[in-house]
């Protein structure tokens, strides 16, 4: 087996995904999967969790759910916890659960933009701690990756309190990057989004594309494994944008 096939490898190792079990989250959970990860699906959904983890289970993958909400830090305990009970050890956590409202920066509440700050920042604080300590305990070092968003580079219209969150998260990222490199534990940010294409015959018009679409999903699952896998033991701290080329074209978005 050659050098990149080996280190992308995650046989043996057990990887966490919060929000696992929609969008984005699935993504990453199929990825990790199908590079050898046993998955553990923290989701707070009843529907989408148990889904996930028989969509896993049948396609011959371990796999396990556990209803998680990630503004509960008991709930992140408990998560590791149940991963820790039933396979032993924790290799990889995947800081993806996030969400947002749109609302124009005047009108939106000081509860309005804590709760989203919560679910989106404190949240990833929250899971990358928890997950430390147990690789810290275990002594054998792991790979944590926080979700952030182009929104932290570039801004959010009409959402202010959400790239707030996320530029958190690149700060938070680097921080904690450094903080516990001394235990063998890599700490990486993904900002995901989506490309502004030109539209049609309007010149220096476009829109952003990505969305929802697999492309997009599978694009930003493939940056996540590889920051959990041995492909990047020598990358740590660092923002992984992948949007298409979304931060760099800056087409003004249709009807702007």
């Amino acid at each position: 087996m050659g050098f990149i096939r080996e280190r992308l490898s995650m046989s043996g190792r057990v990887a966490v995904v919060t929000g696992g079990g929609r969008n984005l989250g699935r993504g990453m959970a199929l990825g990790l999967a199908d590079a050898g990860a046993a998955v553990v699906v923290a989701e707070i959904d009843e529907e989408t969790g148990p889904a996930m983890e028989r969509e896993l289970r049948e396609a011959g993958h371990e796999a396990l759910w556990l209803r998680t909400n990630v503004r509960d830090s008991a709930s992140i305990d408990a998560l590791v916890a149940g991963t820790l009970e039933r396979f032993g050890r924790i290799d990889v956590m995947v800081a993806n659960a996030g969400g947002m409202f749109m609302a124009p920066a005047l009108d939106i509440s000081r509860n309005g933009f804590e709760a989203v700050l919560d679910l989106n920042l404190t949240g990833a604080w929250l899971c990358a701690r928890s997950a430390a300590k147990a690789m810290i305990e275990a002594g054998h070092g792991g790979s944590i990756v926080t979700v952030s968003s182009m929104n932290a580079i570039d801004g959010a219209l009409y959402g202010a309190h959400y790239g707030a969150a996320k530029a958190g998260i690149l700060g938070l990222t680097r921080s904690l990057a450094a903080e516990w490199a001394e235990h063998e534990i890599r700490v990486n940010a993904i900002a995901p989004g989506g490309r502004r294409r030109l539209a049609g015959d309007e010149p220096g018009r476009g829109q952003l594309m990505g969305g929802g679409s697999p492309e997009y999903i599978e694009n930003v699952a493939a940056a996540v494994v590889y920051l959990a896998s041995d492909l990047s033991t020598w990358v740590t701290g660092h923002t992984l944008v992948v949007d298409d080329g979304g931060t760099s074209t800056h087409a003004p978005p249709r009807g702007a």
